[in-house]
């Protein structure tokens, strides 16, 4: 293995961290904004601000988007056990 590879998976492992370390934690963040300004209140003068459905949306859009990566992530960490244990061959590694 010379340097270029070396750094080439360093860099890959850099990536994976920011993505799962950083990225996922803010898309559930943006998620939670998405999802305050999709809800109707009352102002403080006693005005009603309308719901924001498209928000809405989008809350529900970035809260997935977390659900799938947590869960691709378990089944990657077990996937040599679901085959070992079920005959499951997820990501066809096996």
């Amino acid at each position: 293995m010379d340097f270029a590879e070396m750094a080439q998976s360093a860099l890959k492992v850099l990536l994976a961290g920011l993505v799962f370390g950083a990225g996922l934690p803010a898309i559930f963040a943006v998620g939670i904004r998405l999802q305050s300004a999709g809800e109707g209140d009352i102002a403080a003068d006693g005005t009603v601000i309308r719901p924001n459905p498209v928000a809405r949306v989008g809350a529900w859009i970035a809260f997935g988007i977390v659900l799938v990566a947590v869960v691709i992530g378990i089944l990657w960490i077990t996937q040599k056990s679901l085959h070992h244990y079920l005959g499951i061959d997820i990501f066809g590694t096996h």
